[in-house]
């Protein structure tokens, strides 16, 4: 992990070439223009840390839950195993469940055949089957199954569903995947309204039921910048959450100021004025955040007030040149920083995007197309959704030019599948 002298530093280049023992501030003081009414160490003290706005952002109805507490869940193996240890007849059927439940992966399916298990374990293939059969008893339903098929099949068992038609739709899988509905009508011998019954049960089955566990603790987001609308203005202001409050051990004035030697004298200036730049360089890196995320703001302000589809092109240059720094300077300050919004929260390059251009000679943003894309196929009809030839037309009749393929790489960055597959039964 960065530490937040060598973070400052990417900033602002190299400080004093001495460094400090921490173990020292106990026994020391420091003299200088910095307050050093708190101790060194002491980051949660009143007061000391870089101020840029009179309002309290974590006093804001805008501003984001914090999750005090966090507790991590089971993984799959461990719930499955305190259920075996419930469930299992006999030592030799425990310890070949454990065997088993070792070969089910992550989404929950048995990653081995029955018969590599047998070998491995030298127990019958009839053993091992009977021990899978108990296991996939266990919640999650669906789970040790061999393929999706048989996930599904456990699933509507679970639910007393395991009968036709629903039986019958798990045959013909690779069918329902081509939303061949036609075919399926005439297969299975259904009206189209209880095909549409049949697949909306299907629906509420998990093809991967595994991963409704995990070990690993989720990940928060904390937005480095807040930005909420004062007085008809857009205003950002600093998440003090994200901003180390470092003050000076009042100590080391006292220290210096003692009667110690020229040496240890010296020793303790250089260590105070490092600690210093240290602080200061924490502070003035704050203070670009603010700036750059202001500058952004402004650009897009357009965005907050109407929306992603008002969302417009934005280079590094542009707030480069508006700040007056290097681009490789906002090129950092970006990188994994977020911004609270009335919006949402987004990541700092989220607001950096390429321009198409349109009939009218106006540009639009990539990430307003993709919006727009969006927007379009939600409201594309159920039977015939729209081709990627189609939704060229559809943006070209609002003024966007476009070509197939670029229409194509956002679509699938948006993770929305061809037309083939959104295909549905509907009204």
């Amino acid at each position: 992990m960065e530490s937040p002298r060598e973070d400052a530093e990417d900033y602002y280049g190299d400080g004093p070439g001495d460094s400090w023992d921490e173990r020292e501030m106990d026994d020391s003081r420091l003299s200088g223009d910095l307050p050093v009414d708190a101790s060194w160490s002491d980051i949660y003290d009143d007061g000391g840390g870089p101020s840029y706005s009179g309002t309290d952002p974590s006093n804001s109805s805008e501003a984001p839950p914090i999750e005090n507490t966090l507790s991590a869940g089971g993984s799959l193996g461990d719930h499955l195993i305190w259920q075996l240890g419930l469930s299992a007849r006999n030592e030799r059927e425990r310890i070949l469940g454990l065997m088993v439940i070792d070969a089910i992966d992550d989404n929950g399916y048995l990653s081995q055949s029955l018969e590599s298990l047998a070998q491995t374990s030298r127990a019958t293939v009839d053993e091992i089957e009977d021990v899978l059969t108990l296991i996939q008893s266990f919640e999650p339903s669906g789970v040790g199954a061999r393929n999706l098929a048989e996930c599904l099949l456990l699933q509507l068992k679970a639910e007393g569903l395991a009968k036709p038609p629903y039986t019958e739709l798990l045959k013909h899988l690779e069918d329902l995947a081509r939303r061949d509905f036609r075919k399926l009508t005439r297969v299975l011998k259904l009206t189209e309204e209880q095909l549409a019954e049949c697949l909306s049960v299907i629906q509420t089955l998990n093809p991967k039921p595994g991963l409704l566990f995990g070990s690993e603790q989720a990940a928060y987001i904390v937005p480095d910048v807040f930005v909420r609308k004062q007085s008809g203005k857009w205003v950002v202001e600093i998440n003090p959450d994200t901003v180390p409050r470092l003050r000076i051990n009042r100590r080391y004035q006292e220290a210096i100021g003692g009667r110690i030697s020229t040496q240890d004298r010296k020793y303790l200036v250089e260590n105070s004025r490092a600690a210093q730049w240290l602080i200061k360089s924490l502070e003035q890196r704050a203070s670009t955040i603010v700036r750059v995320a202001t500058s952004i703001v402004q650009f897009q302000k357009d965005f907050l007030d109407s929306g992603p589809e008002a969302l417009r092109p934005l280079i590094l240059k542009d707030v480069a040149d508006d700040i007056g720094v290097h681009e490789s300077t906002i090129s950092r300050v970006t990188n994994n920083k977020y911004m609270h919004t009335p919006r949402g929260i987004f990541e700092l390059k989220f607001f950096f995007s390429s321009s198409l251009s349109s009939d009218s000679g106006d540009t639009h943003s990539s990430e307003a197309v993709k919006f727009k894309i969006r927007k379009l196929v939600e409201s594309e009809p159920p039977r015939h959704p729209f081709s990627d030839e189609k939704l060229v037309q559809l943006l070209l009749e609002q003024g966007i030019t476009v070509a197939r393929r670029t229409v194509a790489k956002y679509r699938e960055a948006l993770s929305i599948p061809s037309s083939a597959r959104r295909k549905r039964l509907g009204d």
